[in-house]
């Protein structure tokens, strides 16, 4: 099995995670701490700013599930913006950014 490499800009560490781990679970093996609200992608306390080399997120990122893309609509934010706490890697190399309301 392949793991995806989740790179956390602000913290500037890198973690190596298998396939379908949330990037808030990358977070935590990283020890970077994200501010969280209910882990559950409702609250929208951990949308951030995600990319990857290729600009294409759906070759990086599962879909977002309709609780999540919810929120985000909610929240206004960008098509780079996912909550971290429900946003699962799916290959290759993904960055992690600020705050998508405050970076």
């Amino acid at each position: 099995m392949n793991l995806v490499e989740v790179h956390f800009e602000e913290a500037d560490k890198t973690v190596f995670v298998e396939p379908g781990t949330t990037i808030l679970a990358a977070a935590e093996m990283a020890g970077v701490e994200i501010l969280t609200g209910c882990t559950r992608g409702m609250c929208g306390t951990d949308a951030h700013r995600v990319s990857t080399e290729s600009g294409d997120l759906s070759s990086v990122l599962e879909p977002a599930e309709d609780h999540e893309q919810g929120t985000l609509d909610r929240m206004g934010v960008g098509s780079d913006c996912r909550l971290l706490c429900s946003a699962k890697v799916r290959a290759g190399r993904v960055s992690v950014a600020g705050d998508a309301l405050t970076d």
